[in-house]
């Protein structure tokens, strides 16, 4: 057994319902009590002091983003393990996230060119356009779910336009991004969870190498025909690489979006001062996106396999252990933020890791940013004094991300 060893009484609060509430008060223990310690529960090293995050973030030599997956089957049974072999199969392949150099900067160069700065200006007016709509048709309810009418539906519009999907397969996309992030979205894994991520990703697929295929023999104007026809000095992706990058930017690019946007408009509800400054002074509302990405960071745990066996910190990491590194408790680390659980959209400098940092630094962090700056500045025209409505956030349940899944708002 490792150790330091996580005490019972904290390893438990991992799993609990208090930790999807409000997971702050148990990462500051973390902090305090064990700032690199083994879970039980999560079987994983916890690392969550905002030094440690971030230089194991960026850390490329003894920390692996290759087949990191491939650990979170090690607690299921032979039986269960077999019967997903088509999902273990999927994450051992290598994609932009779940690479190391070389194969990563091959890729990573090969998606660049379908998010350059060029391209996410050019999007402006589709995601203006978009918020727009859909503010004013919520809005006339007069009491809407934040979430449903806006924050899940921009995104995931935007990223099947970006791919040339039709609009009527929306929906399919927004079911397989749920189905397959639930199956690491939580601190434990379940074959039923894992079940239905395994049948989604493959109906994903499926759909996708149809998609390819159309591109290849008559190109389009789209991401999709990028990916499939993209070389980087003569290379291209492979196929399961396509397909593994095509999932991760299907899930990655709306889902840290929709948490963005509904945790933005929380933290500013919630905190009337800081909403009527940036009714009055609309140049602070990058900053205010900013400051909710450090107070609720959207993902709030990145997890790497160990490579090499290694020190860290005073505590030896076997290889092929996992390490998850806190980066909502690193964002509340009162040595790097001062005041830290106070939400101040005038905080500078503001070094959060909400993007992550180094080499697998988020490709679209500048597409998210966008999004969450138009959604906002139609919601601050069309109605300035909305509320939050008389009714208990309804969080998330899932440890991985952070964001309502609900968000009741009264537009006046």
């Amino acid at each position: 057994m490792p150790e330091p060893l996580l005490s019972a009484e904290l390893d438990d609060l991992l799993e609990s319902p208090a930790i999807m509430e409000n997971p702050y008060p148990i990462y500051a223990r973390l902090r305090e009590e064990a700032p690199v310690c083994w879970s039980e529960r999560w079987q994983s090293w916890i690392v969550s002091r905002y030094g440690d995050v971030d230089v194991s973030l960026r850390e490329k030599e003894t920390l692996s983003n290759e087949n990191r997956q491939a650990l979170l089957f090690n607690k299921m049974e032979e039986q269960e393990r077999e019967a997903l072999a088509r999902l273990r199969y999927y994450y051992a392949q290598k994609d932009v996230i779940g690479s190391d150099p070389p194969d990563h900067t091959r890729m990573r160069a090969l998606v660049t060119k379908a998010f350059t700065p060029k391209t996410v200006a050019s999007l402006e007016s589709r995601i203006r356009g978009l918020a727009l709509d859909m503010m004013r048709e919520a809005s006339a309810k007069g009491r809407f779910d934040f979430i449903d009418a806006i924050a899940h539906p921009l995104p995931v519009i935007l990223i099947a336009e970006l791919l040339g999907a039709p609009p009527r397969d929306r929906p399919l996309f927004k079911r397989w991004s749920a189905e397959i992030l639930a199956f690491q979205g939580t601190g434990t894994t379940d074959f039923a969870t894992a079940s239905r991520s395994q049948e989604s990703l493959l109906e994903m697929f499926r759909y996708m190498n149809d998609m390819i295929e159309a591109r290849r023999v008559e190109p389009r104007d789209d991401l999709m025909t990028t990916l499939a026809l993209s070389e980087e000095r003569g290379q291209r992706f492979t196929r399961d690489e396509l397909l593994a990058t095509c999932n991760t930017m299907l899930s990655g690019g709306h889902e840290t979006t929709t948490n963005l946007m509904g945790n933005l408009l929380h933290l500013l509800l919630a905190n009337p001062d800081q909403w009527e400054q940036v009714k009055a002074e609309p140049a602070l509302i990058d900053s205010a996106i900013e400051e909710a990405l450090r107070y609720d960071a959207p993902k709030q745990r990145n997890f790497r396999r160990v490579k090499k066996t290694h020190v860290f910190q005073g505590v030896t990491f076997q290889e092929n252990q996992m390490v998850f590194q806190l980066i909502g408790a690193a964002n509340h680390d009162p040595d790097k933020f001062p005041d830290p659980e106070r939400f101040d959209i005038r905080r500078s400098p503001n070094e959060h890791l909400a993007f992550g940092a180094g080499i697998h630094f988020c490709l679209g962090a500048a597409l998210a940013r966008k999004e969450a700056r138009m959604v906002l500045e139609n919601l601050l025209e069309i109605t300035p004094n909305c509320r939050l409505a008389e009714q208990k956030i309804k969080w998330q349940e899932r440890v991985q991300f952070r964001g309502p899944g609900e968000l009741w708002v009264e537009s006046a």
